[in-house]
């Protein structure tokens, strides 16, 4: 893979990479510090890579990586921001009001669920990639996705009456 391969395959992956990096610091400016970061280290490693079809896995399994790192390095609290912050104030319908509710009980949920669960649901990764990606078995990754899963429909009753 050339550098114009790279650049291209990181502009494809760079929201997914946001995502990762998000769930683990909770704070825009540092995730943005932990992308920068994970993407010279990718460029870098860049023969290690064997196939160009596991590049996805590799690029946020190296953003995964250096967001845990970077967060044990900076051992301080992190404030918890949303993962999309531009919804506008508005008079909202029941629909929206259920993506704000589920987004912000996303973000509430602790790690490791909320990385499984964004991986999962919002870029449909499958369990073994995601298994790949944070080092962690299957089981345990079924297991989180399980118990997320039940944390979501707690919040979400309380929340929604549903």
């Amino acid at each position: 893979m050339d550098k114009d391969e790279f650049c291209e395959q990181i502009r494809l992956y760079e929201k997914s990479m946001y995502y990762v990096a998000m769930s683990v610091v909770r704070n825009e400016a540092d995730a943005g510090d932990v992308i920068s970061e994970a993407i010279y280290r990718a460029y870098k490693s860049l023969p290690a890579l064997k196939h160009k079809r596991f590049f996805k896995a590799w690029i946020l399994r190296i953003v995964h990586n250096t967001a845990v790192e970077w967060i044990r390095k900076n051992a301080r609290l992190v404030q918890m921001e949303t993962i999309e912050e531009n919804i506008e104030e508005q008079s909202v319908h029941d629909d929206l009001t259920m993506k704000v509710t589920l987004k912000e009980a996303v973000s509430a949920l602790k790690q490791p669920y909320q990385t499984v669960v964004i991986l999962f649901y919002y870029e449909n990764l499958s369990v073994m990639e995601i298994a790949h990606i944070t080092d962690a078995s299957v089981m345990a990754v079924k297991k989180q996705l399980s118990r997320a899963r039940k944390m979501l429909y707690k919040v979400l009753k309380e929340d929604c009456e549903i």
